[in-house]
């Protein structure tokens, strides 16, 4: 027996799920609303200044791929490793400034997403137009379905959004291609012309601290450290590549775009048209200048989808940061407050109100303001790279990254430069502030608010003791994947409650009997928009305790025990994973309990998902209404119901109080009785020679329901085998075994053989 029990955070996402995870953050508005406010300063060095762009991201992502992999307790991102790293108030800066930076990106995308829904409704006329009052309303319409739709949970899985996102970027580089190819062709003047002036070095580093942004993105995979299979390797793999991909993408779009413009537009830079709009006109013109019909409307509709899913990620981000924030007490305990739909509310309201209250600043001064903060980020990141890197030995697998301390000096540096310049950025016309100098005093404002609250909230007690501690429940995640015996029958047990001693005995005695090991589960539930290290220490510790208790209580009949709390967001998927990974042979489970999982209500019950999809046998076993010593087991058999499998229970049932036990048959004509018969003759030699008491009676009957439930009404518990309703459930129990189950006045075991 192990008494010890591990938690662990589920592991199911691969390579490809991080990366597309990744991708689908970042390949986001950027792209449609930041390439014509790049091209304003950057000129014809607008495809270099994406480049350098990508390139500096890269350097910090190789800050995020180290500490993200490879280290006990990594995941949670930057804000969890400066807090660790670096004294007060770096910690409370780095979350500040991510928080920031995410709000920023929320109203980016929130704005496009108006002014391509406005676009789409109601074509303009003139291209280059300044957003005005209906983009606006659209704006908060969207952010407001973007609020509903996270206070209602409505989510899809990882592994679904890494489809829909490997779609996406399919048809971004469709987009880029037909760009590309009709931008060779010979036609009406478009593009740059050789004749404009140049922007110079000072352009070519405003745009690229201007498309920043539109990285911003790829340390969703650092979040998702602890979900991710084999971590020293994948995330650092995983950041890297959605890097690259994202730059790939950007780059043939951009070119797709400059090909595309009419020479009209753009001749003339810095004093041309294009210069002087709005900068979400920019990609639209140049695709809506391509001689292909639905290009344009094509265009908006993907448009609109990306920046959705790119509302909905940064929404999220930044939601979970200030949710963590509050939980460490650096913000109002308010903000990590969770209603009864599991969603931290006070944080989602709070993230959403200071992404509206943006909509007032034009889409270049947002899209400097999140740079800014994310520049901020990522050089506290480099900085906390060096200092971990000299505090600690480490000596687990794990990316590492090159020429410390030079590599991150200089990546904090380019931050630093590309951060000042950006003052640089010009306003409209009829602008009284250069967005540039707008968003700089913004993002001072934002931080001297934070410092001043920070101060007065507790801040001064944290520069004096340090950083604070980690959060308790970091303290018992197990790192390690228990070795498992494979070749060893398994029988395993997942438990919502820790209450139902009558399962936890039957599952016991069936692992005493065939020489195995008894798996314990727990599985603590929570939503998608919440981080798995957000639970409370103390409500895992009560899940803890109650494995202890069932653990102790299989002890007694002499098992090996391994009981396991896994942290994910849905249970049918975690038993299922661990079904698979520890191929186990009988799952053991009780009948539905009075509550419904909320994500399957319109499907059916967990156990309904598990009977379906269970690669092994499933012995169902309803303990209400249990009395011991057993007196009478009822078995229950017909044409549809075979012997095989239940005898066995029915023994091991039977192994201590040696009840009476009645094989009951149902026939309906004499060829059938026989067949019943001969079926049970070698149960009744086994029953005989363990000195069991057995009779066999056969009644003829074709309703099977009735005569269950009125035969067994005295019953210490009936016992069936279920048959398979055929067509698409065939592994599901029938209507008739499910009615019993429902109906009977006794305690009833189900065995159902496995999907596989």
């Amino acid at each position: 027996m192990r008494d010890e029990v591990r938690v662990r955070v589920t592991r199911d996402l691969g390579l490809l799920d991080v990366t597309m995870a990744a991708v689908g953050a970042m390949v986001g508005a950027g792209i449609f609303l930041l390439s014509g406010a790049t091209f304003t300063v950057a000129g014809g060095l607008t495809l270099l200044s994406v480049v350098l762009a990508g390139l500096i991201v890269l350097l910090s992502g190789l800050g995020y791929a180290e500490l993200a992999s490879g280290r006990p307790g990594a995941a949670g991102g930057a804000y969890a490793w400066v807090r660790s790293a670096l004294p007060a108030p770096s910690g409370f800066l780095s979350g500040w400034a991510s928080w920031g930076g995410h709000v920023a990106a929320t109203a980016l995308s929130a704005l496009g997403l108006g002014a391509f829904l406005v676009e789409f409704l109601a074509r303009s006329d003139t291209p280059f137009e300044p957003l005005g009052g209906r983009e606006r309303l659209a704006a908060v319409a969207a952010l407001g379905f973007a609020v509903a739709f996270h206070y209602g949970r409505v989510h899809v899985s990882r592994r679904a959004l890494g489809r829909l996102t490997l779609g996406k970027v399919v048809v971004l580089l469709a987009f880029a291609g037909v760009g590309i190819v009709y931008a060779l062709l010979p036609g009406p003047p478009r593009g740059l012309g050789a004749g404009d002036a140049q922007p110079g070095l000072l352009g070519l580093l405003v745009g690229a601290g201007v498309f920043f942004l539109a990285f911003e993105g790829f340390e969703v995979i650092a979040q998702l450290a602890d979900q991710t299979k084999k971590p020293e390797r994948t995330v650092a793999r995983g950041i890297l590549l959605a890097v690259i991909l994202s730059l790939g993408v950007y780059a043939l779009l951009v070119t797709a775009v400059l090909g595309n413009l009419p020479s009209s537009s753009v001749a003339g830079w810095p004093a041309c048209e294009a210069c002087s709009g709005t900068p979400e006109d920019f990609a639209l013109v140049g695709f809506a200048n391509l001689p292909v019909p639905g290009m344009r409307g094509a265009f908006l509709l993907v448009g609109i989808a990306v920046m959705w899913g790119a509302l909905g990620a940064n929404l999220t981000a930044a939601t979970k940061t200030s949710f963590e924030m509050a939980r460490d007490g650096f913000l109002p305990g308010r903000l990590a407050s969770v209603g009864n739909r599991d969603v931290p509310i006070f944080a989602l309201l709070a993230t959403a109100a200071l992404s509206a209250s943006l909509f007032a600043f034009g889409l270049e001064t947002i899209a400097i303001l999140g740079s800014l903060a994310f520049l901020l980020l990522f050089s506290f990141v480099q900085a906390s790279v060096v200092t971990l890197r000299r505090r600690e030995r480490r000596t687990a697998p794990g990316f590492r990254v090159p020429l410390v301390p030079a590599v991150p000096i200089v990546a904090v540096a380019l931050n630093i430069v590309v951060g000042a310049v950006l003052w640089n950025y010009p306003g409209a016309a009829d602008s009284r502030l250069p967005a540039g100098a707008l968003a700089t005093y913004l993002g001072l404002l934002w931080v001297a608010l934070g410092l001043i609250f920070h101060w007065f909230a507790g801040g001064r007690q944290a520069i004096r003791v340090g950083a604070l501690a980690q959060p308790e429940i970091a303290d018992v995640l197990t790192a390690a994947e228990d070795a498992v015996e494979l070749e060893r029958y398994r029988v395993f047990l997942p438990l919502r409650e820790f209450e139902d001693a009558d399962l936890v005995e039957f599952a016991a005695r069936v692992a005493r009997a065939r020489g195995a090991e008894l798996s314990l589960l727990n599985v603590v539930e929570i939503p998608r928009n919440l981080p798995p290290k957000a639970i409370r220490f103390r409500y895992v510790d009560d899940r803890i305790k109650g494995l202890q208790k069932v653990s102790r209580l299989a002890s007694r009949f002499g098992v090996d025990t391994r009981p396991v709390v896994k942290i994910g967001h849905k249970v049918y998927e975690i038993i299922l994973d661990t079904l698979r990974e520890e191929a186990v042979n009988l799952l053991v489970t009780g009948w539905r309990g009075t509550r419904v999982e909320g994500e399957r209500r319109m499907l059916g019950s967990n156990l309904d998902y598990l009977i379906e999809n269970a690669p092994c046998d499933i012995a169902i076993f309803k303990t209400e209404g249990l009395r011991t010593p057993l007196q009478r087991l009822v078995v229950l058999t017909s044409p549809i119901w075979p012997l095989s499998g239940i005898d066995e229970l029915a023994l091991i049932l039977a192994e201590e109080d040696h009840p009476a036990i009645e094989v009951l048959g149902l026939a309906g004509d004499p060829a059938e009785a026989e067949r019943l018969k001969q079926e049970a003759e070698s149960f009744l030699a086994e029953g005989h020679a363990r000195g069991h008491s057995i009779e066999h009676r056969i009644l003829y009957s074709r309703q099977w329901e009735s005569v269950a439930l009125q035969e067994s009404a005295e019953a210490s518990v009936l016992l069936v085998r279920a048959s398979s309703p055929g067509g698409l459930r065939k592994f599901a129990l029938g209507p008739v075994e499910d009615r019993i189950v429902k109906l009977a006045r006794c305690p009833v075991l189900l065995l159902r053989k496995g999907a596989s």
